[in-house]
């Protein structure tokens, strides 16, 4: 090329036609591949290395095309050829290199490596369920980082999609890094140019991006509301020092046990709480030992919080009487 850029950079959707047909022929390129494989290894090798068949078959599509200067068959297709930045150079070997890693084999290895994080955290889980080591606790970093990785590359991604539609630059975030643009191999008038925009996409996705965030940020107000009167009811619960203590949501007295103090917690085990209720008296219906948390059903028969919540979820009636109970209707003793 001369000093001054002589072919047109290429629009958004002759590089989306030339993508498609790469897609396609990578896809057939894979076939083959599995056919080989099942010949020469069988059909469980296929099936057991099919990740690993499809990144090589795409890395030898783009190798035997992009990196050795050729073009690719979808790129042959519409008579696209890659450039610079500027459009006035050819892209170098590196610069190829890198997008061939990035596209066809950073994603794989990024996906082994948090399986094998998974499988040593569920090892070390197995091993001890309560000593939680340092490593461990490393480990459960890199693998809540790294499952996170991939939400914010699809975002990224949709967002990049998005910008390819308006301006039709690099279709992909590897071909942008390494800056590799796409340019007619041809001379092209600019009002055929025109035709074939995507603008409309790219302003769609936009505004998908901006309801789903809206979205995002209006479940986290309702969370923080959400955790902000439960905080505020439990603080009430703990403020009252009276006997007559009343549950007014179900959920908060196990909550109770989480973030109150034990004197909270009534175990009948211990003789000296509630000494009103008789021996015979103090043991659940249900599981037959001493009562935690001893809760009064509409009907007057005592059973442990846990053991009469349990039951009334399946069946909304007194185990002994049969009368109707509902989890409102129960009373803990103080």
């Amino acid at each position: 090329m001369s000093n001054e850029r002589q072919l047109p950079f290429a629009d958004a959707a002759t590089i989306v036609r030339a993508h498609q047909k790469d897609v396609y022929f990578e896809s057939s390129y894979r076939d083959h591949l599995q056919d080989l494989f099942q010949m020469i290894k069988g059909q469980r090798f296929v099936n057991s290395y099919s990740k690993e068949i499809t990144v090589l078959a795409k890395a030898l599509y783009v190798g035997l095309t992009t990196l050795i200067g050729a073009r690719t068959l979808g790129e042959e297709y519409v008579d696209l050829i890659y450039v610079t930045r500027s459009g006035k150079k050819i892209p170098k070997l590196l610069p190829r290199l890198g997008f061939l890693v990035s596209y066809a084999i950073i994603p794989y290895i990024i996906n082994r490596f948090i399986k094998y994080l998974r499988i040593k955290k569920e090892q070390e889980l197995e091993l001890s369920k309560t000593n939680e080591t340092m490593e461990s606790t490393y480990t459960n970093w890199i693998i809540k980082f790294l499952s996170n990785y991939y939400s914010v590359l699809d975002t990224l991604l949709n967002l990049h999609i998005a910008i390819f539609y308006f301006k039709g630059e690099f279709y992909s975030l590897s071909k942008r890094f390494f800056g590799l643009r796409y340019a007619f191999g041809h001379h092209k008038e600019p009002e055929k140019m025109k035709r074939g925009n995507y603008s409309l996409l790219g302003g769609l996705i936009i505004i998908q991006f901006f309801v789903e965030m809206i979205m995002k940020l209006k479940e986290y107000n309702n969370e923080l509301i959400t955790k902000e009167e439960s905080l505020k009811e439990l603080d009430k619960l703990k403020q009252d020092t009276n006997n007559e203590l009343r549950i007014k949501n179900i959920n908060q007295l196990n909550e109770l046990s989480n973030n109150f103090d034990s004197k909270f917690l009534i175990d009948l085990n211990d003789s000296t709480q509630l000494p009103y209720l008789q021996d015979n008296s103090r043991n659940c219906m249900l599981c037959l030992s001493p009562m935690i948390t001893p809760s009064a059903a509409n009907c007057g028969h005592l059973y442990c919080w846990d053991c009469i919540v349990d039951w009334i979820r399946e069946n909304p009636e007194c185990p002994l009487c049969r009368q109707q109970c509902l989890e409102q209707h129960l009373l803990p003793l103080r």
